[in-house]
């Protein structure tokens, strides 16, 4: 009788191990196939911007613009996440709810990379009077609005069809079938899925640690961070 419960309790164990090893799997093919996705979006954004950039004549953009453009871009972002989706697999649920996680994280990650420029330049110029300092509750707006709009999208996946995410969505797609593009942006979608897993490896040890539910220290260590892990954005491309 005993030898019958170890052998279902063994192949029981063997299955576990197979759907988490299957799982594990998909949900990295999923990070790499998205970050190829957002890599290739990011090149083709830059352009458009480039674009835009000579027409002004080469004068800077205003904050109020650049925030425009980016809650554009962020938008588009979240759009196309949700055709990606669509088009990728079976199991649409699953993916949209992960795919939401490593788009709030890009989006926190593109902030993060923002601040640690910030300071490097008021550095440079010792002081803001020549950097034109962003507003981060703006900036976590932008974030909010594009997260609400993902999850709308991922309920009423129908209004995700439009002229301007199915015409980037499908340059995406091209591009990405190209040889030599192709092969660029998928080494930049593995380094953005080595980015990624660090990030939740560095989040979750933060969790367990216990030091995200303790008092927060007075700041008083000339604004040095105490999070033990920060977000770097290898996966924006210029």
């Amino acid at each position: 009788m005993f030898q019958i419960y170890q052998r279902h309790l063994n192949q029981g164990l063997s299955t576990l191990n197979l759907f988490t090893t299957f799982v594990s799997m998909d949900f990295i093919s999923l990070v790499f196939r998205l970050g190829v996705v957002l890599a290739i979006f990011s090149f083709i954004w830059g352009l458009l911007r480039f674009g835009l950039t000579i027409l002004r004549g080469g004068i800077p953009l205003s904050y109020p613009v650049n925030l425009a453009l980016k809650m554009i871009q962020y938008f588009l972002i979240a759009d196309i996440t949700i055709l990606f989706c669509e088009t990728k697999s079976e199991s649409l649920q699953l993916d949209l709810v992960l795919s939401g996680l490593i788009l709030l994280m890009y989006f926190i990650g593109k902030v993060q990379n923002m601040k640690t420029k910030l300071q490097f330049i008021t550095i440079q110029t010792r002081g803001l009077d020549q950097v034109q300092k962003p507003n981060m509750n703006l900036e976590f707006g932008v974030i909010v609005l594009s997260m609400a709009l993902f999850i709308f999208l991922a309920i009423k996946q129908e209004y995700a069809v439009n002229p301007a995410s199915t015409w980037f969505y499908t340059t995406i797609t091209d591009i990405e079938k190209t040889p030599i593009f192709g092969f660029i942006f998928q080494v930049v979608g593995f380094f953005f899925t080595i980015n990624m897993l660090l990030k939740m490896i560095g989040a979750l040890t933060f969790l367990l640690s216990g030091k995200a539910f303790n008092k927060p220290k007075d700041n008083s260590n000339n604004g040095k961070d105490d999070n033990p892990y920060h977000f770097d954005d290898y996966e924006e491309v210029k």
